[in-house]
C-alpha cells in the first residue's frame, strides 16, 4: 500500500494563510511523504485539488486526509467528507484522522504553558476560549472536559468559553470576573483570535494574553499522535 498524505487547513477565502505552513511543510518532508497541504475554504490549493492530485499519483492506493482543525464540527462531519466523495476515485482508501484538541500532545502544552503563567501570575484563574460552535454540542463538551483535567493539573480553575456558540464569551463573563489569564486555544494568531481578545478586553480589563498555537510544534507533536493513533 502506497499512502498519500493531504493536510487540510482551513484557510480564508480569498486568501491563503501563511501561518503554520512552513511547519507542515517540513514536517514533510522531514517524514518523507508524499504529501500536500489543502484548504477548506478560498479558491487556492483547494481540498478538491489536493485529492485529484495524490490519488493521481502513480502507485498510490490509499490516502490520508489530516484535518489541522481542533475539534470535530461543520467541517469535519460535513465539508470533508461530502466534498472529498464528489472527486475521490472508488479505487482509493481513505483514511481520516481525528482533530487535535483530544491528544495528549495539547493537554501537555496546555499544562506547560498555563502553569508557567500561573506561576507568573499568582491568583489568576485561566480562560480557555474556543471557537467553538452553534451545531453541535459535543465540541464544548470535550471542551470543559480538557478544561476541568488541566486545571487539576496545575491546580488552578480553568473557565472554558466559546467564540461561537453556547455560552458565548460574553455569557460566560457575565458571571465569571477576572482578571484572568487568557488562553484562545486556536491555530492561528490572526483577525479571529484578534476578535477573541477584543470581546474580553471589552469586559475584563488587566487580563494576560497567551500566544495561540500558531507555529508551535505542538500542532506537529498532535499530528503525529494522530497519525500514530490511525496507523497510517
Amino acid at each position: 500500500m502506497t499512502t498519500a498524505y493531504l493536510y487540510v487547513l482551513h484557510g480564508r477565502r480569498g486568501k491563503i494563510p501563511e501561518s503554520n505552513l512552513e511547519l507542515l511543510a517540513g514536517f514533510i518532508a522531514d517524514e518523507g511523504q508524499l504529501g500536500r497541504i489543502a484548504f477548506l475554504e478560498g479558491d487556492e490549493q483547494t481540498l478538491e485539488d489536493g485529492i485529484r492530485d495524490l490519488q493521481g499519483r502513480p502507485g498510490v492506493d490509499h490516502l490520508a486526509i489530516v484535518p489541522v482543525l481542533l475539534y470535530s464540527a461543520t467541517h469535519i462531519r460535513w465539508d470533508i467528507p461530502e466534498r472529498s466523495a464528489k472527486v475521490l476515485d472508488p479505487s482509493i482508501t481513505v483514511t481520516v484522522t481525528e482533530p487535535l484538541a483530544g491528544t495528549a500532545a495539547v493537554e501537555r502544552y496546555l499544562e506547560r504553558t498555563l502553569g508557567a503563567a500561573v506561576t507568573a501570575f499568582p491568583g489568576r484563574r485561566v480562560l480557555l476560549i474556543a471557537h467553538g460552535t452553534p451545531h453541535f454540542p459535543e465540541p464544548f463538551e470535550e471542551l470543559k472536559e480538557l478544561a476541568s483535567r488541566v486545571g487539576r493539573t496545575i491546580g488552578v480553575e480553568v473557565v472554558p468559553t466559546n467564540h461561537v456558540g453556547h455560552p458565548t464569551i460574553e455569557e460566560t463573563l457575565a458571571d465569571e470576573h477576572g482578571p484572568f489569564i487568557v488562553e484562545r486555544l486556536f491555530l492561528t494568531d490572526g483577525r479571529l483570535a484578534a476578535k477573541m481578545k477584543a470581546r474580553v478586553q471589552a469586559i475584563e480589563s488587566g487580563d494576560v494574553f497567551l500566544p495561540t498555537l500558531e507555529d508551535d510544534p505542538v500542532i506537529i507533536n498532535a499530528i503525529r499522535e494522530r497519525l500514530a493513533e490511525a496507523g497510517v
